[in-house]
């Protein structure tokens, strides 16, 4: 899929999300659905990251690790219920890959791409662009938490993450077939607070530390080389792909 890589300069960008509100179309970066009775205890399988305490409505930041303990994708895991989980991850094969590593692991799990496009809303303005589509609720999720909700009558997941670096939320859009009335109720909500769209900040990710698999993460590098050993739990009881 394409994605809007520059609408203005980076520059100009840079100082609206770090000032303002913005909205990312991120429609490009797919999502990966485990769905099934053993969906979490594949979910496990599948990264060196103890999700012990992991539980419906949160999120977490985790590493894909190969049989060499090296990194096929990062990603945002996305827990819905105990026997539905999304990979919000960056470009690159991981439906695939999680797909092969799935038919002969002995789990019952699906893996599939369910028809569901992100879009994020970036910038310390950000909360009331947010308020204004979902009310007040939306002020108190909490970082790295979820909610399925319906805007009007379009059904979304909201949740507070982010590749900024700046306060933001991301909507995850679950109808394709609602994409541009979506994105005019945004730019409707945001337009009191000067909302502009932008692409992913190159300059803003360099500052906050972002990682971008395929340029900052390659399948030759693991956790350690990359400082992220701390998503790494080699002494816990179940065990995961790569270890």
């Amino acid at each position: 899929m394409y994605m809007p890589t520059l609408f203005t300069g980076p520059v100009d960008e840079y100082w609206k999300l770090v000032n303002g509100v913005t909205v990312w179309d991120v429609s490009c970066q797919r999502q990966i659905e485990i769905n099934g009775p053993d969906a979490f205890q594949f979910i496990r399988y599948l990264t060196p990251r103890n999700l012990s305490g992991s539980e419906a409505g949160k999120c977490l930041y985790v590493l894909l690790t190969d049989e060499h303990g090296c990194i096929v994708n990062d990603a945002v895991l996305l827990h819905l219920d105990d026997k539905k989980f999304w990979l919000s991850a960056g470009d690159g094969d991981a439906l695939l890959w999680i797909q092969a590593v799935a038919i002969n692991s002995g789990f019952d799990v699906q893996v599939l791409e369910p028809d569901v496009s992100p879009v994020q809303g970036q910038g310390p303005k950000s909360p009331h662009m947010m308020h204004a589509l979902f009310g007040d609720w939306i002020l108190k999720l909490g970082y790295y938490c979820l909610k399925e909700v319906m805007l009007d009558d379009i059904p979304v997941v909201v949740s507070r993450t982010g590749w900024s670096g700046e306060l933001g939320l991301e909507i995850y859009l679950r109808n394709h077939c609602h994409g541009d009335r979506m994105w005019e109720m945004i730019m409707a909500a945001g337009e009191p607070w000067n909302i502009a769209p932008i692409a992913p900040s190159a300059i803003r990710s360099i500052e906050g530390g972002l990682l971008s698999y395929g340029s900052d993460i390659t399948r030759q590098d693991n956790p350690y080389t990359l400082g992220m050993g701390q998503l790494v739990d080699l002494d816990q009881s179940h065990d995961f792909f790569g270890k």
